[in-house]
């Protein structure tokens, strides 16, 4: 089958499986949130080589995934019966004070690194997602925010893509990434400042970003976007690879897909604290 034909068709289901959980409620975007960190989180610690070459390796890496998914589900405690968010804190603790202290008695030279991955994992991977599905859980409101998010990235890839492919000549960050370039930049930042004064006339009052809050929250995306997409071409030039996995035909791991997702929810969780 055409590259192309199945870039596109996996993307749509993408889009769509996303869409459809923003839409559905808590409970199913909880639901996907989850399972992106525990793919992710995978995906991660096979880039760094945190390898799960024996039974203890397997099991640390099982409880870091067990962990992204606890600091989730912290995000929505109200989702949860109440002895069942302190059951998650009660894990969250004892994993980090057992993979610290286990540490001291790993052998291997790369003890420290492989302690160090795993904290980096619910930091780069977990936090994130957790403070996405924060902000989706405030208001009744506020799935359309998450949705007006995931479409302003998409948005900006497609700007960048469009202009990038077009006119791009000037290098936005060869080093990391030879194809992106500053027309292509420019690109997608009209299309996320389009998104968000379209977002202002469209969206209800109460989410509470007025007009230049919007354009200012489409700047944001963009910018975001690009350096979390940096991020993680900097993490697999490091490492030596092109693709975090192969999970989606044609678009590579779920860290490909969701690298700029991650810098983005940190941004949106704040500029939603700052507006509310």
């Amino acid at each position: 089958m055409n590259k192309l034909l199945v870039r596109s068709i996996s993307g749509i289901i993408y889009a769509g499986l996303i869409i459809g959980a923003i839409c559905a409620g808590k409970i199913w975007f909880l639901a996907l949130m989850i399972l992106f960190a525990v793919l992710a989180v995978t995906e991660f610690e096979k880039i760094l080589d945190n390898g799960a070459r024996g039974w203890a390796e397997k099991t640390w890496r099982a409880l870091d995934v067990i962990t992204a998914a606890s600091i989730i589900s912290i995000a929505a405690p109200w989702e949860l019966p109440s002895w069942l968010f302190i059951a998650v804190l009660i894990i969250c603790g004892c994993y980090t004070l057992l993979r610290f202290t286990l540490a001291l008695y790993d052998k291997s030279a790369a003890a420290f690194q492989k302690t160090a991955w795993s904290v980096l994992a619910q930091l780069y991977i977990a936090l994130p997602l957790a403070l996405c599905f924060s902000v989706y859980s405030d208001t009744n409101y506020n799935w359309l925010l998450i949705l007006a998010m995931f479409l302003m990235i998409w948005l900006n890839d497609t700007g960048a893509f469009l202009v990038g492919s077009s006119i791009g000549r000037h290098r936005l960050f060869e080093r990391l990434s030879p194809k992106k370039s500053w027309e292509g930049f420019f690109g997608g930042l009209f299309f996320c400042i389009a998104a968000g004064i379209g977002c202002y006339f469209i969206l209800p009052e109460k989410i509470g970003f007025g007009l230049w809050g919007w354009t200012g929250y489409g700047v944001m995306v963009c910018l975001l976007s690009t350096w979390g997409d940096l991020f993680e071409s900097l993490m697999k030039r490091s490492n030596g690879i092109k693709d975090s996995g192969n999970l989606i035909p044609g678009h590579g791991g779920i860290l490909d897909r969701i690298d700029s997702l991650l810098f983005v929810s940190v941004g949106t969780f704040i500029f939603y604290m700052a507006f509310n």
